[in-house]
């Protein structure tokens, strides 16, 4: 694929497929028992961390060559209206449910929904399954994302535009010094799980960094030109060979190797290659990007928040599914879809849509000001000397 087909797509269909089977397996990992322990679904939220460093990067990247600038109000109002009414609806909805069943005490709502409503959510102390079931605790990982997009934006404002050393250097750096604290940092947890090793939001901040690394590879062209030739469909077959055998074997792995962080740099690598195949014609970019897998991809988010209060209800439907196994991930797989539909024709498209109308009008009325000579109400980031080198 040449760089001008890649700066040309508008939409990646691939990562919608790789969003849906990310959310599919953290579900199967959380009820479907032990006979999906091979799937390594713990690890499905790293594969979202990436894909938003790409994509976050990738749109800010293209903001700046298409205006010259990027306004860092509409990336806001972009991420408000796209991440906080699914989110809050469902948080709502989960409140209403507690409060209904009198159990909003005893469930720790009242020091939880600090933490929920301020996007703390990966400190409070129930997260990850320690404590109280509020069945929520799985959103530690929109607290964590939401940090992110508090920094990362100012920081390529920061060191202006068409940098493309600039901006190399910079992410390289934060992943060099976020790598370096990993062993500082104490406490916390990983996923949720039984895991002998400790690690904090740091290894967190370092995957979504590689996700914007990837995206400033691939942005400039003599980034992309280092990485074109795994853009060939042939590429793809020791890519995705290498994934899936770690992928499978990771929970093994990380059990008796004792190299977690090893582990998960390496994870972290090639789920970055695994990208580059699903944005580059081939089979597999086919395959992610089909109708079903896009369906359950782009209602993702809400199927990721949706589980926990599902699989709570599901059980006291059927007392059956109370036992983690297959059939259990199934039913909490298809009722937490069907939810996250209704949310997302009713609720998530529709704020979207609110949030793009805003930004219409909002930059309407900074042409009209230009227009009539009057200074822009949002500071214009001056480009920077040209440069694609990013060595």
């Amino acid at each position: 694929m040449s760089h001008e087909d890649y700066l040309g797509s508008r939409r990646f269909p691939g990562l919608d497929g790789l969003r849906a089977l990310a959310a599919t397996m953290v579900i199967f990992f959380h009820f479907g028992g032990p006979n999906w322990g091979w799937l390594s679904g713990w690890v499905g939220v790293y594969i979202f961390f990436v894909l938003s460093g790409f994509l976050i990067t990738t749109l800010l990247l293209r903001e700046q060559d298409r205006t010259g600038r990027i306004s860092l109000s509409n990336f806001y109002i972009r991420r408000v209206f796209r991440i906080l009414p699914p989110y809050l609806v469902i948080l709502g909805g989960i409140v209403a449910f507690v409060l209904l069943r009198a159990e909003f005490l005893s469930r720790d709502f009242p020091h939880a929904l600090k933490y929920y409503l301020t996007f703390l959510n990966e400190f409070f102390p129930g997260s990850g399954g320690n404590g109280a079931d509020n069945f929520f605790s799985g959103s530690w990982t929109l607290g964590i994302e939401e940090k992110f997009y508090l920094v990362w934006p100012f920081l390529l404002v920061a060191i202006g535009i068409g940098a493309a050393k600039r901006k190399f250097l910079l992410v390289g750096a934060a992943m060099g010094a976020l790598l370096a604290l990993v062993p500082l940092t104490t406490g916390g947890w990983v996923l949720g799980t039984s895991k002998t090793a400790i690690y904090t939001s740091t290894i967190h901040y370092f995957i979504l960094a590689s996700g914007c690394l990837l995206a400033i590879l691939l942005h400039y062209r003599r980034g992309y030109t280092l990485l074109k030739p795994l853009t060939h469909p042939l590429a793809a077959i020791p890519i995705v060979a290498a994934f899936g055998l770690l992928h499978t074997n990771l929970d093994t792995l990380w059990n008796e190797s004792g190299q977690n962080l090893l582990l998960l740099v390496g994870y972290t690598v090639l789920t970055m290659l695994l990208l580059i195949v699903l944005v580059s014609p081939g089979p597999l970019r086919w395959l992610l990007g089909t109708a079903p897998m896009r369906f359950v991809g782009e209602r993702s988010y809400s199927l990721y928040l949706l589980q926990g209060p599902v699989h709570f209800v599901v059980v006291q439907a059927v007392p059956g599914l109370v036992v983690n196994r297959t059939v259990t991930a199934v039913t909490v797989f298809l009722v937490g879809l069907a939810i996250a539909d209704l949310i997302h024709r009713w609720v998530e498209k529709p704020m979207i849509d609110v949030g793009k109308r805003i930004i219409t009008r909002k930059e309407a009325r900074r042409e009209e000001r230009e227009a009539a000579g009057q200074p822009p109400a949002e500071p214009r980031v001056e480009p920077a000397p040209a440069t694609t080198s990013v060595s």
